[in-house]
């Protein structure tokens, strides 16, 4: 007998890759977190929106934000992130 499980929301997945699109500039981040996706995003939109210009600050929000890899391990997570920032 196997077991089926929902699938876990983005907002909550961790060791995950992701990435933020500026939604009115060319401007972008990729970055790796073994956090919820969800707190990492609050935590980089404020650190993120401090930098960058008035008129990008009103155009973003959390949907700026992706998520593009992921991994089992730390270790594997930060390969990833190296490889989607090259």
């Amino acid at each position: 007998m196997f077991v089926v499980r929902d699938a876990v929301p983005d907002s909550l997945r961790s060791l995950v890759v992701y990435k933020f699109s500026c939604a009115g500039c060319d401007a972008c981040y990729v970055g790796e977190t073994a956090k919820h996706f969800s707190i990492r995003v609050w935590e980089d939109y404020f650190q993120i929106a401090t930098p960058i210009s008035e008129s990008c600050r009103d155009l973003c929000s959390e949907a700026c934000f992706s998520i593009l890899d992921s991994a089992p391990t730390v270790f594997q997570l930060e390969i990833k992130e190296a490889l989607h920032n090259a």
